[in-house]
């Protein structure tokens, strides 16, 4: 999931609102973590885990919002089979909704922010916060494990 000004309507519609209106973020992972109780409710041999990451790019550096003892500049790199992805960025296993947005918030506050014209307090860069979602499931039969990765941005 992107949080990336201008071009997904940062200003127009808040992605990560605070307040009793939640944005898309919030409310999507909400439901996803639902349906995932509601599904290994359902089917005990099926686990689930939620890993988040979150990065900011500012200055064509990019930083790790959720470690930020790594100021480096973080490299992205180019996997032939899998795509870009970002060397040594660090993944955190959540359990909960709640967790969730605690790193979103921590997040939040290590972005980098400025004064500008039209805000005290603007965004100085880009985001993007990042759910990897793992369904395995165990086959009793035939003694098999299968895993499922979804990646959402």
């Amino acid at each position: 999931m992107s949080n990336y000004p201008a071009a997904y309507c940062q200003g127009v519609i808040d992605i990560i609102p605070d307040g009793a209106d939640k944005g898309i973020i919030p409310l999507t992972c909400s439901e996803l973590f639902e349906r995932v109780a509601q599904k290994q409710e359902a089917d005990p041999a099926t686990k689930f885990t939620v890993e988040v990451s979150y990065i900011e790019i500012y200055n064509e550096k990019v930083r790790d919002l959720l470690n930020p003892k790594n100021q480096g500049n973080l490299r992205v790199r180019e996997h032939p089979s899998l795509g870009p992805y970002v060397e040594d960025l660090s993944k955190l296993v959540v359990s909960s909704f709640d967790e969730m947005m605690t790193l979103m918030d921590e997040g939040n506050k290590a972005r980098t922010v400025a004064a500008t014209n039209m805000n005290e307090t603007s965004s100085r860069s880009h985001a993007v916060f990042t759910l990897l979602l793992t369904m395995k499931k165990h086959d009793a039969d035939t003694n098999l494990d299968t895993e499922k990765v979804s990646r959402i941005k």
